[in-house]
């Protein structure tokens, strides 16, 4: 342990009550159960890291929630029979009263799982990650909201990506949610020991849900072309810009697309030119628009 995080200090200070309490508690337990951890902010929560990410903690208006992965969950599903639970995540109620013993053992269990895990020879990786289907996956699983992702959420992806697909990071998907709406999307790992997939904006409001809300996922791998159409006022600024023009192919198709629908949704033709000049700057520099 490293000493408790100014970062995590400020996350507890801004959260409302009963959340900021309850947090508290959590984190002296944490802090007890996981002494060599260090304290971090990961995916926008606090987290506790030793080798991997061992937990997560978050605070909500009528739910606390901790994330000690899916693995966890199923191994100590008898015990959480009667506490709400998705894919990696668990909700702990206000109404209720914290079950810290149950806690502490989730957390021990995930040290001792983190060491084995260190300690356990790993096998060659091949040169390139083929990608393999396995088709329509489908969880239940809680929307989370950080500083980086703004104003969209992101859910954490209940299973290991390699195994799953044959590749690490960034697995193109076709994710429908609350078997309403359909967008094409990556999962991706952020830093954490699961992959996080992006609730975008406007499936959000499509959805009518926000961040601390569960959210029925299915994703399906998408090896389909994505090509992002360029509005003509960004591709006459992208022709006149040899930087610019040589990094836009580089980006990945989302952040692309992130460029693209700011640039489009401007009303006033003033500040959509102001924000073509802004995106070539930074596409020059292979920057995203986000984050």
């Amino acid at each position: 342990m490293t000493g408790p995080s100014p970062e995590i200090d400020a996350y507890l200070a801004a959260a409302e009550e009963p959340a900021r309490t309850r947090l508290v508690t959590l984190r002296d337990l944490i802090v007890r159960e996981a002494p060599g951890a260090t304290e971090r902010i990961a995916y926008g929560m606090p987290t506790w890291h030793q080798g991997e990410n061992l937990v997560h903690i978050a605070g909500f208006a009528r739910h606390v929630g901790l994330y000690p992965g899916s693995e966890a969950i199923e191994v100590f599903a008898a015990d959480l029979a009667d506490i709400p639970t998705s894919k990696g995540a668990i909700q702990l109620l206000h109404d209720r009263p914290l079950p810290l013993d149950l806690v502490a053992r989730i957390v021990r269990w995930r040290v001792q799982r983190a060491r084995e895990r260190t300690h356990r020879s790993k096998a060659p990786r091949p040169v390139a990650d083929a990608l393999r289907d396995p088709g329509p996956l489908a969880f239940e699983a809680e929307l989370l909201r950080s500083d980086s992702s703004g104003a969209a959420c992101f859910v954490l992806f209940p299973w290991p990506l390699r195994e799953t697909f044959g590749r690490g990071n960034l697995v193109p998907v076709e994710a429908r949610w609350d078997d309403s709406v359909t967008y094409r999307g990556s999962l991706a790992m952020m830093g954490g020991a699961q992959a996080m997939l992006l609730c975008r904006k406007d499936v959000l409001a499509q959805l009518g849900k926000a961040a601390g809300d569960t959210v029925h996922v299915v994703v399906q791998l998408d090896t389909s072309p994505r090509e992002v159409e360029v509005p003509d006022a960004l591709q006459r600024a992208l022709d006149g810009h040899d930087e610019a023009r040589a990094a836009w192919p580089t980006l990945s198709p989302s952040c692309r697309r992130e460029y693209v629908d700011w640039i489009v949704e401007a009303k006033r033709e003033a500040t959509r030119e102001a924000r073509v000049a802004k995106a070539i700057g930074m596409i020059a520099e292979r920057k995203r628009l986000k984050g």
